[in-house]
């Protein structure tokens, strides 16, 4: 029954018809919208095809989605407001982040020291939700 209800709904609604685009969007990208691979200016780009864009785009670092990133409060919210006050985003703050600790040891031995402190908290933290829980399903 609900498959002929909702056959009879799809029937009965009223699609508008879009006329079909004789210019390919490709093609047509305005100049301004296209950037050198090194810079945000702008490059005559307004004849690019697909492949061209395709060997552009491989010119560029490879990205790849991580998962959630769990921070302390305070530190999410300055961060965020710091990172959008710079007209960046926080996954590209940490990749800057990364490269100039990689490349400087008595920074990164910094880094890992405070990084080791944060652990041991978050593991304690966590503990202590997981005693919690279980006191808590015991009474």
């Amino acid at each position: 029954m609900s498959d002929s209800v909702l056959d009879r709904i799809r029937q009965n609604r009223k699609r508008a018809v879009v006329p079909e685009r004789s210019d390919s969007l490709v093609a047509s990208l305005p100049s301004s919208e296209a950037v050198t691979p090194d810079d945000t200016t702008p490059k005559e780009n307004t004849g690019a095809t697909l492949e061209e864009l395709k060997q552009e785009l491989a010119k560029l670092p490879k990205t790849r989605r991580h998962s959630a990133i769990v921070l302390e409060e305070e530190i999410d919210t300055n961060l965020t407001r710091f990172c959008k006050d710079q007209g960046i985003t926080v996954e590209v703050f940490l990749e800057a982040a990364w490269m100039l600790a990689a490349a400087d040891e008595a920074v990164m031995s910094q880094i890992m020291a405070e990084a080791k402190r944060r652990y041991k908290q978050r593991k304690q933290a966590g503990k202590l939700r997981r005693l919690i829980t279980m006191l808590e399903k015991q009474t």
